[in-house]
């Protein structure tokens, strides 16, 4: 009986709150405005590699790329929260060899309930949404629009394909910053001109509201259209990316991308990602000086993944590297001052590495560490020789 009456209550509720698309058409408002693109869609849209984009994070089963809605908004303030606004949404899909860009504009606020019930007839027709930053910004300040506008009904759960997380683990340690006016221009190989700050985006609009000049939107729509087009090429990079981690260019995105693969359990791909990484370049450029952090940090990764694996030898030889090399300071002298102690019980060639520590190293923390070191060492080498 309980049952019965709660799948009553709801179905009331339910006729009662849920929205249809001509009763926002109702409302008398101003509709929204549109303004369309379509061109040449990027050829590797269509060849997509499942590994890259399983790598990135991404589940992809029966991913179809005609099934991908790419998005991204312009909103009223950066922070979110219940009185934000996307005043203009941009979604692109691929239609046949075309890539469409369409963007919805609110002429005011009003239009808003008219736009959302557009958009929600454009997310029935997707699986996937593509979008930077969009699953902690874009998508939730949408599906709260359509809630607050009584609308929930209509917005449609996509899987999420959010491009920033995997954009950062490949690049962030070479570029540091990662917005996507960075990759545009670091790994796209394009520099937008004259192109408007995103934090000048939400002044522009009210000064819109108060003035009704549209051409104080001009440069926002051409700012919203440019980053919905450098979402596909990015998917596409990125791909590529993570398909050949071994055969990038840079040695902190080699060693990077190994970080990912030794976290997915894919050990094998990782060692070679890292063995990669940590060959000695000529330091003939200032970006070979920065790489030069992703050889020594993937040395030392592919040492401890040698040590956890009980190949000691090989972790040996690297270690012997790096003090030669000078990486990771102390580190790869301590290890070696392990292994001589307790596996070989090398007693005096313990000493003698741990005396060329004390002379390199003189930081007082390093200092009382192999000082204490070499005290145990030296009690240990004299009751071998009394033996």
């Amino acid at each position: 009986m309980g049952s019965s009456l709660k799948s009553r209550l709801m179905a009331i509720n339910a006729q009662n709150h849920q929205p249809t698309r001509q009763a926002a058409q109702d409302q008398g408002c101003a509709g929204p405005m549109l303004k369309e693109h379509r061109m040449a869609a990027d050829p590797r849209l269509f060849h997509l590699s499942r590994l890259g984009l399983e790598r990135m994070g991404f589940e992809c089963a029966g991913f179809d790329v005609r099934r991908a809605l790419f998005l991204d908004t312009e909103t009223t303030g950066l922070s979110g929260g219940a009185g934000t606004v996307a005043f203009l949404v941009g979604v692109g899909w691929v239609q046949g060899e075309d890539f469409v860009v369409r963007q919805y504009l609110m002429p005011d606020y009003g239009a808003e309930p008219m736009m959302l019930s557009q958009l929600g007839g454009v997310f029935e027709r997707f699986d996937w949404v593509v979008t930077f930053n969009g699953k902690s910004f874009d998508m939730p300040l949408l599906e709260s629009r359509f809630t607050l506008n009584r609308m929930r009904p209509l917005y449609k759960e996509m899987a999420q394909m959010d491009l920033l997380h995997p954009a950062r683990r490949a690049w962030k340690m070479r570029l540091k910053r990662c917005n996507l006016g960075t990759l545009e221009a670091r790994i796209l190989n394009h520099e937008r001109e004259h192109d408007l700050p995103g934090s000048e985006v939400p002044q522009r609009y009210f000064d819109y509201l108060r003035t009704r000049d549209f051409a104080l939107l001009e440069d926002i729509l051409e700012h919203n259209r440019q980053d919905i087009v450098s979402l596909g090429a990015l998917l596409c990079e990125l791909c590529a990316v993570y398909d050949a981690p071994e055969e990038q260019q840079s040695a902190s995105d080699i060693y990077s991308l190994g970080r990912v693969l030794e976290r997915r359990g894919e050990g094998e791909a990782a060692q070679r990602c890292y063995s990669q990484a940590a060959k000695p370049r000529p330091l003939l450029s200032l970006q070979a000086l920065c790489d030069e952090r992703g050889a020594r940090e993937a040395n030392w990764a592919l040492s401890m993944m040698l040590k956890r694996s009980g190949e000691i030898e090989r972790a040996e030889q690297i270690w012997i590297q790096m003090c030669e090399r000078g990486q990771m300071g102390i580190k790869p002298y301590v290890e070696r001052l392990k292994l001589l102690e307790h596996r070989h019980r090398r007693y005096q060639e313990a000493i003698s590495l741990c005396d060329q520590a004390l002379q390199r190293f003189r930081a007082p923390e390093e200092q009382d560490q192999l000082t204490i070191r070499r005290q145990r060492l030296l009690k240990k080498y004299n009751r071998s020789m009394e033996g």
